[in-house]
């Protein structure tokens, strides 16, 4: 596999900004490769997965592209006082890189995750853009944004003073905003560890995708905390659950 760090000049954002890569080195002429669209947590940077994680032996395995954006401390959001980074990601970041690599545009074949901060984002681009992805999958997500200002005290650059309540931000919301069917038509991978602080929120919000939306949803519980330890272990599972098992629900 080859890992690439690609620097960027994006004009949305006016700087420079750096996408982590990897991809087989062998290519097959013509062929346009699956690809992971992986987000990173509050805190990290789109070098965090290659750097804490085996992913680079488990794109290997797969043979598919990965790309890991740069979202800073965005939330993947335009922010209130802050770089419009949910305009970065969907009109200039995703469209270019299908420009650059010799990946597939078919929904079939597009994937998206994340893990804490960046399950939001994931979240948020599979309930946003159902056409784009035939699978989503968060790890750890922030579901439930009041937990938000212990965690980020700079929250506001995101969201402003009250953003965190406002309908706009709220998953939920855009999930009753989304055209039902497409989300059925989407695969779901959601994980939460046992001692993750976050367990009770996620919980609510998968019964919330199962009980009110009737979506199918491989719901991953089990021991784990808010940490590497548990990603790494999960990043796993979910190439697994894309590439091999994609008609079983994981257990």
């Amino acid at each position: 596999m080859a890992f690439l760090t690609l620097s960027r000049s994006s004009k949305i954002l006016e700087t420079q900004t750096k996408v982590q890569v990897i991809i087989p080195d062998q290519l097959t002429e013509g062929r346009k490769l699956p690809v992971l669209w992986l987000l990173h947590g509050l805190g990290d940077n789109g070098s965090c997965w290659q750097r804490k994680t085996n992913l680079e032996q488990l794109a290997s395995k797969y043979q598919l592209c990965i790309v890991m954006p740069d979202g800073g401390r965005s939330f993947y959001t335009n922010m209130a006082y802050g770089g419009r980074y949910w305009d970065y990601l969907t009109q200039e970041l995703i469209p270019q890189m299908r420009a650059y690599l010799p990946i597939s545009t078919e929904a079939a074949t597009n994937y998206i995750a994340g893990n804490s901060m960046g399950g939001y984002g994931a979240l948020k681009l599979a309930l946003k853009k159902t056409d784009w992805f035939s699978a989503v999958a968060a790890i750890s997500p922030v579901v439930d944004l009041s937990v938000v200002p212990s965690i980020m005290p700079d929250y506001q650059a995101v969201f402003g003073k009250t953003g965190i309540t406002k309908p706009e931000y709220q998953l939920q919301t855009m999930a009753q905003n989304a055209d039902l069917q497409s989300l059925r038509q989407l695969r779901w991978y959601h994980a939460i560890g046992d001692q993750d602080f976050m367990k009770h929120p996620n919980d609510m919000f998968n019964d919330y995708l199962v009980d009110q939306l009737g979506l199918t949803v491989a719901y991953n519980k089990g021991p784990g905390d808010h940490d590497w330890d548990y990603w790494n272990e999960q990043i796993r599972m979910v190439l697994n659950w894309l590439m091999v098992n994609e008609n079983e629900v994981v257990k």
